[in-house]
């Protein structure tokens, strides 16, 4: 076997036909689609971070981090997401996961990466926890609520940023970026970042949690809060948070969750 980290968008571009067989064969999706591109090769924070296993000519494991910064108006974090983790059927269960995980993190450490988050999935998280020593907090969740809701939970403090890291969408770049993923309409106005999701919307980031009273009265908003927020009647479903420390240390406490950290919504 053969492992190997592509460090510039241009060289990934060589690697796209060997990606888009492995995706496939793991996900049943034929195209990579939009969603990569926006990810890997429009992303205009940095170059990503990829970790390729061939055996012979075939691509048979995955591992990629791309970055997404975040901030707290004082410090700037070079912060990475880890996405799109594939090991082919005929390579799992002999630790290539781990193998292309901790490679992927040397080579990032080298390259001044300060830590490495995501948002693993119930089959992935006991990997993340034993294998790569991720740290896992209780899982957050997104819950919906209507706007009367929303507003007496902001009066409590509990969606204050107070100071933690988070995704700063008042910078035009990233906020054209992040609002520019494929397969939605995202509007962006008055401090707040939100789409619609059906009957409901998704409220992706607030500047501050003053600025909610101008979120529409005609639906359900759907939030990511972490597990002491106590709205489990209202939950919707879990999405478990963590992350790595490379350069830096990561704290999950001091980062601020919310839906603009994530590549899905």
């Amino acid at each position: 076997m053969n492992i190997t980290s592509v460090t510039s968008k241009a060289d990934l571009l060589q690697h796209r036909e060997s990606i888009e067989r492995l995706f496939f064969a793991s996900f049943g999706q034929r195209s990579l689609g939009e969603i990569w591109d926006w990810a890997y090769q429009r992303n205009p924070n940095g170059e990503p971070i990829v970790t390729l296993c061939y055996e012979d000519e075939a691509l048979v494991g995955h591992y990629a981090i791309v970055p997404m910064p975040l901030s707290n108006g004082e410090v700037r974090k070079n912060s990475y997401i880890s996405m799109t983790t594939m090991v082919a059927e005929s390579h799992r269960k002999f630790g290539l996961f781990t193998q292309l995980a901790e490679q992927n993190y040397a080579v990032a450490a080298d390259l001044g990466v300060d830590f490495v988050f995501g948002f693993p999935n119930a089959q992935s998280t006991p990997g993340f926890r034993k294998r790569l020593n991720w740290q896992l907090p209780e899982s957050d969740y997104v819950a919906t609520v209507d706007k009367a809701a929303l507003l007496a939970l902001a009066g409590t403090g509990q969606l204050d940023k107070a100071g933690r890291l988070g995704l700063d969408l008042t910078q035009p770049a990233l906020r054209e970026w992040r609002l520019s993923r494929p397969g939605a309409s995202y509007t962006f106005e008055n401090g707040l970042a939100y789409k619609r999701h059906g009957d409901a919307l998704d409220l992706l980031w607030w500047e501050h949690p003053d600025q909610f009273v101008h979120l529409p009265e005609d639906a359900g908003i759907n939030l990511l809060v972490d597990a002491s927020t106590g709205l489990e009647p209202n939950r919707q479903f879990d999405y478990q948070f963590g992350g790595i420390g490379l350069r830096s240390a990561f704290d999950p406490a001091a980062i601020h969750r919310e839906m603009a950290l994530s590549d899905l919504f």
